[in-house]
């Protein structure tokens, strides 16, 4: 019943062939779809964005304090100490 034969090896074979084969065809078809997308209707590819990536809503770069070496954001209020850079 739950033999192993030369057919149940081959066709086991076969179908893990075609479902790997099927697999690839589509992960292609879906990169072939989203190269289209970013090519826009003159043949050429659409504008890259900018060097410096857009950041999230809330999300600042930090500076290193010259004074203190604690990191703020830029145009924080300054922290209380006489030779702070930092105005505010």
């Amino acid at each position: 019943m739950f033999g192993f034969s030369l057919t149940k090896i081959v066709f086991t074979a076969i179908v893990i062939f075609v479902v790997w084969n099927a697999f690839k065809y589509f992960t292609r078809l879906q990169d072939q779809r989203a190269e289209r997308s970013r090519v826009n209707g003159h043949g050429k590819k659409a504008e890259q964005p900018s060097a410096t990536p857009s950041k999230p809503d809330g999300v600042e770069d930090m500076v290193e304090c010259k004074v203190c070496g604690a990191y703020v954001t830029r145009g924080a209020k300054a922290c209380g100490r006489d030779d702070c850079p930092f105005q505010g």
